[in-house]
């Protein structure tokens, strides 16, 4: 009986490189757009890039709109408030510019605009009836890789948990990956992205959806993640560095587009809804738990893994490789600075219970896991970090 078709998706144009914002005018008009709509944060706008698109906009005679109100981790009201100024623009174009949350905000928005749909009809697999308006989507961080995925995520108006719109309508038709827009993104901010980005590589080569495809893409991504993170936290200035993070990030959600993610973002997920940690924070939080949980449950999972890490070929047997691997995990962590309990972000132990039982029933990412966990697990590895 022949294997079943595997389906390999990615945003259609990809402009990649230092200086690629330039491409932008240009494929406004490949696209058809008479009236741009940008939707960006505060913090992209006081950082100046706003108004390099703008002039860059502006200076080839296109009309535009900008949006600076997206909000961290944003809720779906957030994403309903900026659907509805797109349609009082009359925009026909969306532009997304910053990090996961603009980008995200900005395809979510576009896809409520072009079906009226609310943000909450959309969340869940196969949701969107229809395109969007033609989207296109800016990086300006080196670690979500929402440009060229097609999840975007939203948390629920409750904040109980962070959940997915998943469709192929929200790869926006274009992505522009300029890394000299990541520049001047602070030492943090550049630790927490990056390690995003790595999970997104390291899960997707375990999860159970992995495919030699996306594999390849994984594989590359950590290799560029692993010499180029640790460099570009430590000197932020070193643009090689930052140039390799582009490209990381890139490789890495391409796997992260198809394979998807595990037990990582699904422990990180709660932690963004409920206690407003930055994802890539959260993630590097989630990180070593949930690896540590996999190397006791499916070692042999995590001994592939140390292909891709790069263990020596003289670790040999799967327990050794898979405890040389998560080694590696640990150093790359405990390298960056992160504060790694949840006391310092405030959750408190009577919460763990409940985020173990949300972690539990977010199906889609569990499923995708090798092996899934109970509540009363997940609720263990909270602790382990408390």
């Amino acid at each position: 009986m022949p294997a079943d078709p595997v389906v390999f998706r990615t945003t259609a144009n990809v402009i990649f490189g230092p200086g690629s914002l330039e491409a932008l005018p240009d494929q406004v008009g490949f696209l058809g757009g008479r009236k741009a709509f940008i939707v960006t944060d505060p913090g992209i706008a006081a950082a100046g890039i706003l108004d390099r698109v703008e002039g860059l906009l502006g200076g080839a005679g296109v009309e535009f709109a900008s949006y600076t109100e997206v909000e961290p981790e944003p809720p779906t009201t957030s994403i309903d408030k900026c659907a509805a100024a797109i349609r009082d623009a009359s925009a026909d174009l969306v532009i997304g510019l910053g990090g996961g949350s603009a980008m995200d905000t900005s395809q979510i928005a576009s896809c409520a605009v072009a079906n009226d749909l609310k943000t909450d009809a959309m969340i869940g697999v196969e949701q969107i009836p229809g395109p969007g308006l033609p989207m296109i989507s800016i990086a300006t961080t080196a670690g979500t890789a929402s440009e060229i995925t097609g999840n975007a995520v939203t948390v629920l108006a409750d904040r109980s948990n962070k959940m997915a719109v998943v469709s192929p309508y929200i790869y926006p038709n274009v992505a522009i990956v300029d890394a000299e827009l990541t520049y001047s993104v602070p030492p943090t901010s550049t630790a927490a992205t990056g390690i995003d980005a790595f999970c997104h590589a390291a899960e997707s080569y375990i999860s159970v959806k992995a495919t030699p495809h996306t594999q390849m893409y994984a594989t590359q991504a950590l290799d560029i993640i692993l010499d180029s993170l640790p460099r570009v936290a430590a000197d932020g200035g070193d643009t090689e560095a930052r140039n390799g993070m582009a490209r990381g990030s890139l490789f890495a959600g391409y796997t992260l587009a198809n394979a998807g993610t595990v037990m990582v973002h699904a422990m990180a997920h709660v932690l963004g809804a409920r206690a407003r940690i930055p994802h890539g924070i959260a993630n590097a939080l989630c990180l070593l738990p949930a690896m540590r949980f996999y190397v006791e449950r499916t070692p042999e999972k995590i001994a592939a893994l140390a292909d891709p890490l790069f263990v020596a070929d003289s670790v040999t047997g799967g327990p050794a490789r898979a405890a040389a691997a998560l080694d590696i995990m640990e150093r790359l962590i405990g390298g960056l600075s992160f504060d790694l309990d949840l006391q310092s972000y405030g959750v408190k132990r009577e919460d763990l219970r409940d985020m173990a039982e949300v972690t539990a029933a977010t199906k889609r990412l569990m499923q995708q896991s090798p092996v899934e966990a109970t509540a009363d697990e997940v609720e263990q590895l909270f602790e382990s970090i408390f």
